[in-house]
């Protein structure tokens, strides 16, 4: 299989800074409610996302996340597939956040270029 290109966009990541968390884990999360100031943006752990050895996945591929959440699909102990069910609604969520900020004259011209970068390429 040969390797792709990493597909990579600081402010997209850096956009994800003081936003509501979107993994939303009911034992540990710490910010879905209000924007939160640990919110990072957490990249996938699959590899048909471009997940590999040593390799993130693209940053397309990543949602809002706390950092309590982004800790346990890290770090937690639990089953794989609970992990990989919750990253993809969070998945299909952070979609729904950058088609709002595309059309959000309110947020900066790099945010929703950033943001249309995602969209383009999920």
């Amino acid at each position: 299989m040969q390797k792709t290109k990493p597909q990579r966009n600081p402010q997209l990541l850096k956009m994800a800074q003081g936003r509501r968390c979107l993994i939303m884990h009911a034992q540990w999360c710490s910010g879905w409610l209000v924007p939160c100031d640990t919110t990072v943006a957490a990249h996938s752990n699959q590899s048909k996302h471009g997940k590999g050895m040593g390799r993130k996945a693209d940053d397309q591929y990543t949602v809002w996340a706390c950092h309590a959440c982004h800790s346990w699909l890290d770090q937690g102990g639990s089953d794989k597939g609970e992990k990989v069910a919750m990253w993809d609604d969070a998945h299909i969520r952070q979609i729904e956040e950058w088609r709002k900020i595309v059309n959000d004259p309110s947020e900066t011209e790099s945010a929703r270029r950033a943001a249309q970068w995602a969209l383009d390429r999920v």
